[in-house]
């Protein structure tokens, strides 16, 4: 029965990303840190649904960012001036979330599951008028990209939902704003998946087949039915109300944040 919640965690997050746009790891983290707890000794369950979100959310990543080069809507110095930055806070995330007491890790993935819920609560408008220059701006580019990579990876999920809305201030179209991320988002994904299993590499109390904090089985069958249900939320959208959809996305992400969050 574990399996068919993971199998329909991935599905119904690949099929949301062709909907709305919303990152696969906010449907799998939630599912995965409510289930873990109940699987595995609670000093490593945490850490392995974020590992484990973090090493799933790299497959698509990775086909989304090559997908993205190829259509040219890629600012590229941009990039590579946020690229170091962006993957150093990847990197460290994880050894912060290991460090982390149990019950302090629980609490920062719940409120950042709280906080995703009531943004994806918000009304709808257009895109932020951006209208300063990204190049008179690198260091503090730098230093937010460093920020929003290590407190995302930290809790397993995908730095976009942040990334993109800080981005779109800048005096660059949305949709090369949203290529440019993307494209960040496949290494950020990459090195995050590295921080995980080098913050878990030969830790005591890891189950069997896991590799640091990634546990291989849910990785592998989740990844599987992800790619299989992502061209189905393509076909989808536009067919399915956002007004309808992102209420329900909301009240999942709050619920789980509570179920998280008094987890004993």
């Amino acid at each position: 029965m574990i399996w068919v919640l993971f199998a329909l965690a991935a599905g119904l997050g690949a099929i949301a990303v062709g909907l709305v746009g919303f990152g696969s790891s906010l449907v799998i983290l939630p599912t995965l840190a409510v289930v873990f707890p109940t699987m595995f000794a609670p000093e490593v369950a945490l850490r392995l649904a974020a590992g484990t979100t973090m090493a799933t959310m790299a497959i698509g990543a990775l086909s989304a960012g090559i997908a993205q080069a190829r259509s040219g809507r890629v600012t590229w110095p941009l990039l590579r001036l946020a690229i170091f930055p962006y993957l150093s806070g990847a990197l460290l995330g994880p050894w912060g979330a290991r460090f982390l007491p149990v019950q302090a890790l629980r609490l920062y993935i719940a409120a950042i599951l709280v906080l995703l819920g009531l943004w994806a609560l918000r009304p709808r408008a257009g895109a932020p008028a951006g209208g300063r220059p990204w190049q008179a701006h690198k260091t503090e580019i730098g230093a937010v990209l460093f920020a929003i990579g290590l407190a995302s990876s930290a809790a397993g999920i995908a730095s976009g939902v942040f990334a993109i809305p800080y981005l779109s201030r800048f005096d660059l179209p949305l949709r090369t704003v949203i290529g440019t991320s993307t494209v960040g988002a496949a290494f950020y994904s990459a090195f995050g998946m590295l921080g995980y299993i080098s913050a878990g590499w030969e830790l005591e109390g890891l189950p069997e087949w896991s590799l640091g904090f990634v546990y291989l089985p849910a990785f592998a069958l989740m990844s599987a039915v992800g790619a299989l249900c992502a061209p189905l939320g393509v076909h989808l959208a536009g067919r399915v109300s956002d007004r309808l959809l992102r209420p329900l996305v909301a009240i999942f992400l709050l619920s789980a944040a509570v179920v998280i969050a008094l987890h004993a």
